[in-house]
């Protein structure tokens, strides 16, 4: 098996290049992967872009893939399993997900504005806690406003306990 990604912020790239090097296989951008044969087992990883995971279909159609793994901003929970798995159907593959980060300086105004749409509320009822939002709260509302980064190598924990039930 390989691991194939798409990034766009470099989120999905990290966990992928850590994956790789964990499990000591090879890593490859989807755009290298079109060099390999179609029966290439594959884990897919790809950034979330509207509860979609970018890339994933291309993926289905050029090879044998065996698990997904959306990227996103959102903090790791059931719901955001549940909701990812109805979106993203992959025949035969389980779907893991893991929380990335947001680099509002590294994509561009219409997707900064959508990401700033969405959090809307979430921001103002942080915002209105004023000197009541708890540690956690402020580094959320920190983190919608100015980027951040939860890539962490233990949040691959999912992944490699499925990697190697499959060996």
């Amino acid at each position: 098996m390989v691991i194939v990604y798409r990034s766009n912020t470099g989120f999905t790239k990290q966990y992928a290049e850590m994956l790789g090097k964990a499990e000591k296989i090879k890593v490859y951008s989807l755009g290298q992967a079109r060099e390999l044969d179609q029966d290439t087992e594959v884990l897919f990883m790809g950034p979330l872009m509207a509860g979609h995971i970018a890339g994933v279909d291309q993926a289905v159609k050029q090879f044998r893939v065996k698990g997904v793994c959306g990227v996103g901003m959102s903090p790791a929970s059931q719901q955001t399993l549940d909701t990812l798995a109805k979106a993203n159907y992959v025949p035969n593959a389980p779907i893991f997900y893991l929380q990335g980060g947001w680099a509002p300086k590294q994509v561009g105004w219409i997707k900064r504005r959508m990401v700033n749409m969405v959090t809307r509320s979430m921001r103002q009822s942080l915002r209105a806690k004023g000197s009541r939002r708890t540690p956690e709260e402020q580094r959320q509302l920190d983190f919608l406003e100015k980027g951040g980064s939860f890539v962490a190598f233990e949040n691959l924990d999912a992944i490699r306990t499925w990697m190697k039930d499959l060996k």
